[in-house]
C-alpha cells in the first residue's frame, strides 16, 4: 500500500471518529462489472503477493476459486478477475456469490485510502470538517456549490444512461 493511501485512510478514519460521522454509501450498481475485475484479495489479514497464498486461501475458502489470477498491480499485489462475470456484465452466479462480492462496495474500502472506478454507481459521501464547521456556525454550505454537486451528479447519470448504462 502506498504512504499516500495509508495517509488518506488513516486521516478518513480519524475524521470519521472526530466528527462521530461514518462515510455513507450512496447510489445503486451501475452494472458495468468493474468490480469484478481487477480485484485485489486478502486473506488472514494479508494482502495476496504470491500464487502460495491463494493456493493456502483456497483450501479454507473454496468458492474463491472463481477468482482467477490475472497479473500483479504496481505495488506486487496479485489482481483477480471473477469467471462468473457474463459478457452482459452479470453474475453467472448471484445466488452463489461469496461475502467479497455480496457486501461491495464496503466502506472498510474507504478507509483504507482506496477510492471507487469512476463507472461505478456507488459513491461514498463524507461530512468534511469544513462543513461541521459550517454547520457549527450555523451556516449553510454555498447554494451554488451544492447545485454544482447536484447538477453534476445528474449529468454523470445522464451520461451513463446515453451509454446503455442503466
Amino acid at each position: 500500500m502506498s504512504c499516500l493511501r495509508l495517509f488518506t485512510g488513516l486521516f478518513r478514519r480519524f475524521r470519521s471518529m472526530v466528527l462521530r460521522r461514518p462515510v455513507r454509501l450512496a447510489g445503486q450498481c451501475a452494472l458495468c462489472g468493474g468490480c469484478c475485475r481487477n480485484i485485489l484479495l486478502m486473506y488472514e489479514g494479508k494482502w495476496l503477493r504470491r500464487p502460495g497464498q491463494y493456493r493456502a486461501m483456497l483450501e479454507h475458502l473454496p468458492n474463491y476459486a472463481r477468482f482467477e489470477h490475472a497479473g500483479y498491480d504496481d505495488y506486487g499485489f496479485m489482481i483477480f478477475t471473477c469467471n462468473r462475470l457474463g459478457e452482459d456484465n452479470l453474475c453467472s452466479d448471484y445466488e452463489g456469490r461469496p461475502p467479497l462480492c455480496r457486501n461491495y462496495p464496503s466502506e472498510s474500502i474507504y478507509y483504507q485510502g482506496g477510492r471507487l472506478r469512476r463507472d461505478c454507481g456507488y459513491t461514498f459521501e463524507a461530512v468534511t470538517f469544513r462543513d461541521a464547521i459550517l454547520r457549527r456556525l450555523g451556516r449553510r454550505p454555498d447554494f451554488a456549490q451544492e447545485l454544482g454537486k447536484e447538477l453534476h451528479r445528474a449529468d454523470n447519470g445522464r451520461k451513463k444512461k446515453e451509454d446503455g448504462q442503466p
